[in-house]
């Protein structure tokens, strides 16, 4: 069988099984315990950190009247941060701040995870709180300035995106617009109708012809036949193909709108680059998790040339199915990506779902290796992900 603990071959292991009955253990074990959590953040050990600072904060709350140390829920929240688990960092924050309201690292923590959140409006309050109760503290000023740039951006990127939606409509309602139909003169009684504005016109015989009709005498007629003029003639010359502006279709010579669908390449290239990546996971019983297929992809995906300009344009959502399989026993789950666009600045969304009939010892392993941002099979994936996209900007 597995080990319930994803963290039974940890070095850590021996504080992180045990459970001292009496108090006094407890708290010695909480100090020994909060060593080898400082210890396992400087060397970047941050899934340990995490579990070490969390047994902590479980030993001091085990005891009767105990008081959880503001400090353990602050250092906690900085550790998740760097796992990418943002949410949980500013529940950590916002408990430290709940336990001790005038500790000042906490507003800090808190300001950090709003930042990433794109709660910027929330994050400049909370920086300017901390700031109250330490005005010599730099970080917060450059915190607000930050939030107020990231805020900035933001906005000009949707006016940005609005503003080349509404260039569009333009360019497509002026087309559909280009050819108004003329005015019909109504006609009034004994006057004879006039259409030459209809493009006919009448002939000196009193036959009506095309506006554009030139009449030709006999003897042009015979010298045009004896020429040969008005007979099909074969082009020997090739034509010349010139390169579009923008890098659009070949007739599109002037670079205005045209828009290409991607859709059919990303449903190829995703699945094709991300099944088969896997991660072996660690200890003496091994095993491995591996990504089986990419599914239930959705969204879109186009290259647009607008104004000799070539963009690339996604926003798609799918599922990356995985299996574990550890010391003979197996299990399943999914990654669901969404809001995976082409902007190198934005963060992908990642939710992990466990499949129901996955062993609850494999599900713990699923938590340590496959849902953390930090390590594993996740960070994995998440690079791949980028260089599809990397080669989607070069098509």
């Amino acid at each position: 069988m597995v080990s319930a603990n994803p963290f039974a071959n940890n070095r850590h292991a021996d504080v992180l099984n045990v459970e001292p009955e009496d108090d006094a253990a407890k708290l010695r074990l909480c100090e020994e315990v909060k060593n080898r959590a400082k210890g396992a953040f400087q060397q970047k050990d941050m899934l340990s950190a995490e579990a070490l600072y969390g047994k902590a904060i479980t030993l001091l709350e085990s005891i009767p009247n105990g008081k959880v140390e503001a400090s353990l829920y602050s250092n906690r929240s900085m550790v998740r941060l760097n796992l990418n688990k943002v949410e949980l960092s500013l529940d950590d924050a916002k408990k430290c701040i709940a336990v001790d309201p005038t500790f000042v690292k906490a507003y800090y923590r808190k300001a950090q995870a709003l930042t990433r959140l794109n709660e910027w409006d929330e994050a400049i309050a909370t920086a300017q709180e901390g700031e109250k109760l330490d005005p010599s503290n730099k970080e917060f000023a450059k915190l607000v300035e930050k939030a107020e740039e990231d805020k900035a951006k933001d906005v000009e990127d949707k006016a940005k995106l609005k503003r080349d939606a509404q260039d569009v409509r333009v360019e497509l309602h002026n087309a559909s617009t280009a050819r108004t139909p003329p005015v019909k003169k109504e006609k009034k009684e004994g006057e004879e109708e006039d259409t030459s504005m209809r493009g006919y016109k009448t002939t000196s015989d009193g036959k009506k012809t095309s506006y554009f009709h030139t009449d030709i005498s006999q003897e042009a007629k015979e010298l045009i036949a004896k020429q040969g003029f008005g007979k099909p003639q074969k082009l020997d010359a090739p034509t010349d193909e010139k390169e579009a502006k923008g890098g659009g279709s070949s007739w599109n010579q002037a670079g205005t709108f045209e828009e290409k669908n991607m859709k059919k390449w990303i449903n190829e290239n995703f699945p094709e680059a991300l099944k088969g990546k896997s991660f072996d996971l660690p200890g003496e019983k091994g095993g491995q998790v591996v990504v089986k297929d990419v599914t239930d992809i959705k969204g879109d995906a186009t290259i647009t040339v607008a104004r000799g300009k070539r963009k690339h344009m996604m926003d798609l959502t799918f599922d990356v199915e995985y299996q574990m399989q550890v010391n003979g026993e197996t299990g399943s789950g999914k990654l669901t990506y969404s809001e995976v666009t082409a902007n190198d600045d934005d963060d992908f969304e990642v939710q992990c779902t466990v499949g129901s009939e996955t062993p609850s010892a494999l599900r713990e392993v699923s938590d340590a290796f496959v849902k953390s941002g930090g390590t594993g099979l996740q960070p994995i994936v998440t690079k791949a992900i980028k260089g599809i996209i990397a080669t989607f900007k070069t098509q």
